[in-house]
């Protein structure tokens, strides 16, 4: 048990990526975080290493027992390991596992969201190791939930073992959030230069002809807004299926299929928000570009009527709309490699690949 006014080291074991920068973060923090809510006097060193112990050899093994792998031959007196990995079993979704007995605890980040990663991270961070200081085993799982009020803690197969879920029904809606924000929807797009290239060009067509205006304005709401969820449904679509994004039925076992719908609802779901947010960038300039270029008495004349403010609007969503679709044509001949980092069934590739050169090395 580790007495007061000990120093003890809490080690922060991450993967790549979003783990690794949430960790860095989180490590310049936790010490006072520890200090301000664990009062028994004890002084707190937070390390961090960056490191896929996910993959490690071999694969099939449950990720908390790499992580024990990992860091038992470290000077750590505690480890709280990160993952951006969906943890989920025949109960539902798991926020974290916890080992009491080897003091570690493992965290999979999209089970926390993708709003307020950072503080729900901390305050995860603070109960896990609060209760792993104090060592109790027989108490663990109670301890965990006097922590953590909003989360259901279910006790593992043995006293000093627990795991953690939230309770009610927004288990799966919130992993699905973190697996969007672990994938950096926003990014998606990026790389893609032709894509980038067509959507563009053909948001530039819809700006200077006036035959789009006039449609633009004729059209009612309900209309463009039909258009626009054809465009952005187009884009999403052209992209998962064209880069081979989906990933198809690998065998008949319950938890493999659980397993790849969820990776394909998360790969889908990345691509439609990273389609969504692309898109209202395009909006944006292509509203600017209307404004700037159609000037406002050759517009009247164009449509015999005066002008309203909402037919820029439509003009700017009438070009947006033809950006996507020459987008999705465009993002067609993109390479595979960049568009798939998008998706986690890709990821899974790449770990699985990891574990194999590990095995052979």
């Amino acid at each position: 048990m580790v007495e007061a006014s000990k120093q003890v080291v809490v080690g922060l074991l991450t993967d790549p990526d979003l783990p690794s920068r949430l960790a860095r973060r989180l490590g310049d923090l936790l010490a006072d975080e520890l200090a301000r809510h664990i009062d028994n006097g004890t002084s707190w060193t937070v390390g961090v290493i960056a490191d896929p112990f996910e993959a490690m050899y071999p694969d099939h093994d449950y990720l908390i027992d790499k992580a024990r792998e990992r860091v038992r031959d470290t000077e750590w007196d505690l480890a709280l390991c990160l993952t951006d990995l969906p943890m989920y079993d025949e109960q539902g979704v798991v926020m974290a596992k916890v080992d009491a007995a080897h003091r570690i605890a493992l965290i999979s980040l999209p089970a926390l969201g993708g709003i307020r990663l950072r503080r729900r991270l901390a305050d995860l961070a603070v109960a896990l190791t609060a209760a792993l200081q104090q060592q109790r085993t027989p108490t663990l799982a109670d301890d965990l939930a006097k922590r953590l009020p909003h989360t259901r803690v279910d006790r593992g197969a043995t006293d000093d073992t627990a795991q953690l879920r939230y309770t009610g029904a927004a288990g799966l809606p919130r992993l699905l959030g973190g697996m969007i924000r672990a994938n950096r929807p926003w990014q998606l797009f990026v790389g893609l230069s032709t894509a980038l290239a067509g959507a563009l060009a053909g948001t530039a067509f819809g700006v200077l002809y006036s035959t789009i205006w006039q449609l633009a304005t004729a059209l009612g709401p309900w209309r463009l807004t039909a258009a626009t969820i054809a465009a952005l449904t187009t884009l999403t679509t052209w992209i998962v299926a064209g880069h081979g994004l989906w990933q198809g039925r690998e065998s008949t076992g319950a938890t493999d299929t659980l397993d790849r719908r969820l990776r394909n609802a998360g790969t889908l779901a990345t691509v439609a928000a990273g389609a969504t947010a692309f898109s209202a960038a395009l909006y944006i300039l292509a509203l600017a570009a209307v404004a700037l270029v159609v000037p406002p008495d050759y517009l009247a004349e164009v449509l015999h009527r005066p002008v309203r403010v909402h037919d820029y609007l439509a003009m700017a969503l009438m070009a947006t709309i033809l950006g996507i679709i020459a987008g999705a044509v465009g993002s067609g001949l993109e390479n595979d490699n960049t568009v798939r980092k998008a998706a986690y069934s890709h990821r899974e590739r790449e770990r699985r690949q990891r574990a194999e050169q590990l095995r052979r090395a």
